[in-house]
């Protein structure tokens, strides 16, 4: 759990660092400029930190056991061949993978994305 803390608060200083040089480069620096930068930027963590969290999950075995139904073949031979071959697939399959930066992605995105609109909601 710390050390999810730690990564969340080094990604968070790394998007506002990379959202102050964005809004340095062009020129006109603003507090609202700032602030909507840093609030695009954390759209892409925050994306990225939920599929991951979906993929984990394992939301999509659903849709690919759902695509192996529907593949299968008429004759009785060969569906108890399938069903045999998939027997033998489930019980090999460890189930999805996991990441350790799903929750640091995540959380920072989401609490950059609460701030900044808070923070736009201060300044307006």
């Amino acid at each position: 759990m710390k050390q999810t803390a730690v990564r969340t608060g080094w990604l968070v200083a790394a998007m506002l660092a990379v959202s102050a040089l964005i809004v340095a480069r062009q020129g006109a620096w603003s507090t609202v400029a700032f602030i909507n930068v840093s609030f695009l930027l954390s759209l892409l963590p925050l994306s990225l930190g939920g599929l991951l969290f979906v993929y984990e999950r394992g939301f999509f075995s659903g849709f690919a056991y759902g695509f192996r139904r529907l593949r299968k073949s008429g004759t009785k031979v060969e569906q108890y061949l399938e069903e045999t071959a998939a027997e033998q697939e489930t019980a090999e399959t460890l189930g999805p993978r996991r990441f350790a930066v799903t929750y640091p992605l995540l959380f920072s995105g989401l609490l950059l994305f609460l701030a900044m609109i808070a923070a736009g909601y201060a300044v307006q």
